[in-house]
Parts: structure tokens; C-alpha cells; sequence
């Protein structure tokens, strides 16, 4: 029962994500990324799908590889301009409002920073280390 209300919920969160393509200010890639989340915990089949389909796909490893630089600067760049038309044109008379906006941007800004930011491989090596307790000489440890 739980696999269909998964999948009930990844449908409706896949539809709210390719909306968001074409409607300014309603988020694609949460909605992309709740789907691919759904989806691997009810069907493989739908996950993979998800996953080798062009346009979802590409919102997925973007997020998994992490953006470059430009990359960042060109989503905060976007992101800024949409809050700042926000704030400008539809708070006009609520400073209220505007000052919500202007945090809820800050908080953007730092999300976006973090999750999006590109990731860099570790790389473990093998180094020989003595082992104090048998005299065991040249054994490998993961460091």
C-alpha cells in the first residue's frame, strides 16, 4: 500500500517539478529531486526512468555532481533577480513582506551554496603503518 502512495506522491511532485519549468517562481529542481527520492523508495523501473529521461535526468546529476562557479553564480544571479522584481513590484506598500522576502533570499542563498556547490572526490589511500600491538610490520590501514 505504502509503494502506491509513493508513487501517487512522485507523479504529483513530477508534475509540480515540470510545471516549474514553465511557470516563474514555482521551484523545478525540489520537486525533480523529491520525485527521484519516491521513486527509488517504490519502483526501480519508474527511479530509472526518471533517471535516464533527458530533461529530468540532467536536473538530478546536476545536483549530485554539483554545480561549477558559473554554474552557482548564474543560479544566485537568477535567483536575486526574481527576489528583487518580488519585493520591487508585488510588496510595493508591505515592508513587512519585504523584509520576509529579503531573508527568505539570505537563506536561498546559503542552501544553494551548500548543496550546489561542485563536490570534490576524497581520495583514500593505503598507507603501511606499524601496528603497536603484535609487531605486525607493513600491514595496510584505509586512512
Amino acid at each position: 500500500m505504502i509503494k502506491y502512495l509513493y508513487i501517487t506522491l512522485g507523479l504529483i511532485s513530477l508534475g509540480l517539478g515540470l510545471l516549474g519549468i514553465v511557470t516563474p517562481g514555482l521551484p523545478t529542481t525540489p520537486f525533480i529531486l523529491l520525485t527521484g527520492v519516491l521513486f527509488a523508495k517504490s519502483s526501480p523501473y519508474l527511479h530509472q526512468k526518471l533517471m535516464d529521461h533527458k530533461l529530468t535526468g540532467r536536473y538530478i546529476r546536476q545536483v549530485n555532481e554539483g554545480f561549477s562557479i558559473k554554474g552557482l553564480l548564474i543560479s544566485l544571479a537568477i535567483m536575486w533577480c526574481m527576489i528583487c522584481l518580488t519585493i520591487f513590484t508585488v510588496f510595493t506598500n508591505n515592508e513587512v513582506m519585504q523584509y520576509v522576502m529579503f531573508v527568505l533570499g539570505a537563506i536561498g542563498t546559503v542552501a544553494q551554496i551548500i548543496v550546489l556547490r561542485k563536490k570534490k572526490r576524497r581520495v583514500r589511500l593505503l598507507l603501511p603503518v606499524e601496528n603497536e600491538d603484535d609487531g605486525d610490520r607493513g600491514s595496510l590501514k584505509a586512512s
